[in-house]
């Protein structure tokens, strides 16, 4: 009983998002006639025994896109073709922009020790954007720097030299995973894509197959927890006289984790497959 009404949100009367332990040993003795009162803590008890504990909530993010688990299932049917096929690649492709001035961090440090980081005013900062385009089997990743801010442009020259690079490694196609960010869906790419696959087809080129997540779906782009750990971890509060300096230690950072993060995403691979089954 308790625990059960512990899982609700109490009565609208009490104004309260949750319980606390004298109401739900209040609501619980008004539930049967032969308990005239009940101590919070033996509610508390009681609640131990199940294993229900007072705990924060997480924040949960959702994606607002309508067609949400379409997309999603769309996703992993082709990530799962891709994977499958001998001649074919998954790949994430995302853009990041990184600073050479520190990032928050963490780090080991005495109880009572504060570790600081250096922050910048209001002075400019030099920043750089990084295109990488990730093997979802191999985990090596294809890198190339903008020169400016990201555009239609740019995006279309990185998948030239993205696809020239998967037509020398021998793959009939492969299944290119991104976002709807608007130098992805932008008439100028969608033509540019269009033209090379029909290009490729008599050419011999190996083929090009997009396909887009959901809006405002981060988890499901695994470069977004790279990007993320490379910023926060690797580069942290190191300070970089040059952005060519920071470039190189983005650059090693990507070539160094590929063993590592094959193993761990064989694994991640190996438990999707056993859920699909």
């Amino acid at each position: 009983m308790a625990e059960h009404l512990a899982r609700q949100e109490p009565p609208a009367e009490q104004e309260r998002a949750t319980w606390t332990l004298h109401s739900l040993a209040q609501a619980i003795a008004d539930r049967f006639d032969h308990i005239r009162t009940m101590s919070h803590e033996t509610v508390r008890r009681l609640l131990q025994q199940r294993e229900v504990t007072y705990r924060r909530a997480k924040e949960w993010l959702t994606s607002p896109d309508r067609l949400y688990e379409l997309r999603k299932s769309q996703r992993d049917r082709l990530w799962a073709l891709a994977r499958a096929a001998p001649d074919g690649a998954a790949v994430w492709l995302d853009e990041s922009w990184f600073t050479r001035w520190p990032y928050r961090y963490w780090t080991w440090a005495h109880k009572g020790d504060l570790p600081l980081v250096a922050q910048r005013w209001n002075e400019e900062v030099d920043t750089t954007a990084l295109f990488a385009a990730l093997d979802d089997e191999t985990q090596e990743a294809f890198l190339r720097w903008a020169d400016g801010q990201p555009n239609s442009e740019r995006m279309i020259q990185f998948l030239e030299e993205l696809m020239t690079h998967w037509t020398q490694k021998g793959k009939r196609f492969i299944v290119l995973f991104w976002d709807k960010a608007s130098f992805h869906t932008s008439h100028q790419t969608r033509n540019w894509i269009r033209e090379y696959n029909q290009r490729a087809k008599q050419e011999h080129l190996t083929r090009l197959i997009v396909c887009k997540l959901p809006t405002r779906s981060p988890w499901l782009m695994p470069l977004e927890s790279v990007f993320g750990w490379t910023k926060h971890q690797v580069l942290g509060k190191r300070l970089f006289e040059t952005v060519a300096e920071l470039q190189k230690a983005v650059e090693n950072h990507f070539l160094n984790r590929v063993a590592d993060s094959r193993k761990r995403r064989s694994k991640y691979w190996s438990k999707f497959l056993a859920a699909t089954a």
